[in-house]
């Protein structure tokens, strides 16, 4: 079906930034639209401006009371021509962003109470550490990972940013425990599991314990309950992925300073191993990548890594001037 806006295109750069954005958020761009876009873009600030702004409207948007967005949503009728479909939601969904800004602004203490305790754990790339939480929780953090934590009266609230952490959460019903990570969240009272966040990619393991895990915009979230010995985590369009079991042990094995591969090839093995080491460890070339390895490599030493890897793999290490290295065939 020919849509609206491909019969008479939008020319302001804000009606072109809106086609654009829109578009991909509906999952509707082609490959060839996708270079078209990026080379809009790139033509004019004017035009970057344009579509950077409708993004910061959108992720405020998703963070919106799921009342005010439905009523957006509910004026969004699907009879009506694409791009005025879509100029209506963004239209709207800017009103609501504008009062959520200064709402979020003037009374975000007031909606959320002011926590009792708060703060921030960072570990570098190579790094592992562990707290203790005020509740008694244990927190793990592995390499290059960054976590926000706040306690209120009535819940306990994490954020991670950025790498892997292993909750040993302390029970208390009247204080729920929840990890976010992106569109991503974790609900637990009390239970050991381990959350790892690669960019927008969230991966769930339950080492003890059931957690509720759920995944996506709120307009199409998924909610799965995990319990002991399951895996669960998000696809590239941030859908749930069905809960499988798993040996967690063995994907919790770094806390105990441990990476196990399993029939891994050496593609992937190399580029959990680049999580810890300084400097990248790179391949030759695609054959060695494809080299399929199982074993098991202690990381409190990182760099150690490069002397056990021919032991595990018909692998040489061949070391580079700048300090970095390489893996090739054995002959």
């Amino acid at each position: 079906m020919t849509e609206l806006d491909d019969l008479n295109p939008p020319t302001t750069p804000r009606d072109q930034a809106l086609h654009w954005f829109t578009k991909s958020r509906l999952g509707t761009l082609s490959s060839q639209e996708q270079r078209e876009c990026e080379a809009w873009r790139a033509a004019s600030p004017e035009n970057d401006r344009e579509y950077r702004s409708l993004e910061s409207l959108w992720r405020i948007a998703d963070q919106l009371p799921q009342e005010e967005m439905r009523a957006i949503m509910d004026q969004t009728r699907e009879d009506a021509p694409a791009f005025y479909r879509r100029r209506r939601f963004m239209i709207g969904a800017g009103a609501a962003c504008s009062a959520a800004l200064v709402a979020g602004v003037v009374g975000n203490h007031l909606w959320q109470g002011t926590p009792e305790f708060t703060r921030q754990f960072l570990t570098a790339r190579g790094e592992r550490r562990q707290f203790d939480l005020p509740d008694g929780s244990v927190l793990d953090l592995n390499t290059a990972t960054q976590v926000t934590v706040a306690f209120f009266e009535n819940r306990r609230v994490v954020e991670l940013a950025s790498g892997e952490a292993l909750f040993s959460v302390s029970p208390d019903a009247s204080r729920p425990f929840t990890v976010g990570a992106g569109r991503a969240e974790v609900l637990v009272t009390g239970t050991r599991f381990n959350v790892r966040r690669d960019d927008d990619a969230v991966t769930v393991a339950v080492e003890e314990g059931t957690v509720e895990f759920s995944a996506g915009p709120w307009w199409r979230r998924q909610t799965a309950r995990l319990t002991a010995g399951y895996v669960s985590g998000t696809s590239t369009d941030h859908a749930l992925v069905t809960p499988y079991q798993d040996d967690v042990a063995a994907l919790v094995a770094w806390q105990r300073g441990r990476l196990v591969f399993r029939d891994q090839p050496l593609s992937e093995v190399v580029s959990e191993l680049n999580r810890y080491l300084a400097r990248p460890l790179q391949l030759n070339d695609g054959r060695v990548g494809r080299i399929r390895i199982s074993g098991t490599v202690g990381i409190d030493v990182p760099e150690s890594v490069l002397d056990v890897l021919p032991e595990i793999a018909p692998v040489v290490v061949l070391r580079r001037e700048d300090g970095g290295a390489m893996l090739a065939a054995s002959r």
